[in-house]
């Protein structure tokens, strides 16, 4: 099972209805989850303390971050980059894990790469940089197409509103690694070592959690928990239905786990 974690599992950190009963149900019955994440603030090794404190057992393998697929993907092109982050700490966190150099601002014009995501600190000084790294040739990456985020007390900017601003200035279209891309899909199904008809791919959003699930060919399941809610499911596209809807993951594990 591919599993997302924001307006799914939690929001702002605050579990879902029923969220951690169903986790650990789903370990019990060995079940096997691989956490996926467009969140480009955060590590595995974080997620996975914070998903502990909550009371769910888990590891950090358990997890795949956006800014790792970012990093992992950068690398698996060029080797080790230069790279310009305007982004959160997790994609700053990877690249330099994977041994990629992450210039400071004023080093814009050394950039091979920039990866643009949600900024909390987002500044003048970052969109000069990355305006001018991308018209200077770098390869422009976006972590993810989200416009909003699920916040405990509502909506927030997701990364693609950041992304948005830089395909706009420059008139280049991004990479875009994170969900729906196929290419964070495909690094989760390579560790769970499964193919796409064997896996479930679960989200609280159409446009991104089940649109990724049908890229890769695997069942989804639409969680009620997040950004699109009850009253959006008439308007959903026919290529975007999900296999399955459910109010929370409890009903999920209910209905297909028992």
């Amino acid at each position: 099972m591919i599993m997302d974690l924001d307006g799914c599992v939690y929001r702002d950190y605050v579990p879902t209805e029923g969220a951690i009963e169903a986790l650990n149900r789903l370990r019990r019955l060995r079940v096997r989850v691989i956490y996926v994440t467009n969140n480009p603030e955060t590590t595995s090794e974080e997620l996975a303390e914070r998903l502990h404190s909550l009371g769910v057992e888990c590891s950090p393998d358990d997890f795949i971050t956006v800014g790792e697929a970012a990093a992992s993907y950068i690398y698996s092109r060029s080797g080790a980059s230069r790279v310009l982050v305007i982004a959160g700490n997790g994609v700053r966190e990877y690249c330099k894990r994977m041994g990629h150099e992450v210039l400071d601002m004023e080093e814009w014009d050394k950039a091979e790469y920039v990866v643009v995501g949600a900024d909390r600190e987002i500044n003048y000084r970052k969109l000069v940089a990355g305006l001018r790294a991308i018209l200077n040739g770098a390869i422009f990456i976006g972590t993810n197409p989200d416009a909003v985020h699920p916040g405990r007390d509502g909506p927030e900017p997701g990364s693609g509103a950041f992304v948005t601003i830089f395909e706009y200035m420059t008139g280049v279209k991004p990479i875009i690694v994170g969900k729906p891309s196929k290419i964070i899909m495909e690094q989760a199904l390579k560790r769970l070592g499964m193919r796409p008809e064997e896996i479930l791919a679960v989200g609280d959003r159409v446009d991104t959690d089940v649109k990724a699930g049908k890229l890769i060919g695997a069942d989804t399941a639409l969680i009620l928990t997040g950004i699109t809610q009850e009253k959006d499911l008439p308007n959903i596209p026919p290529e975007l239905k999900p296999t399955h809807v459910f109010r929370n993951l409890r009903e999920l594990v209910e209905r297909l786990y028992t």
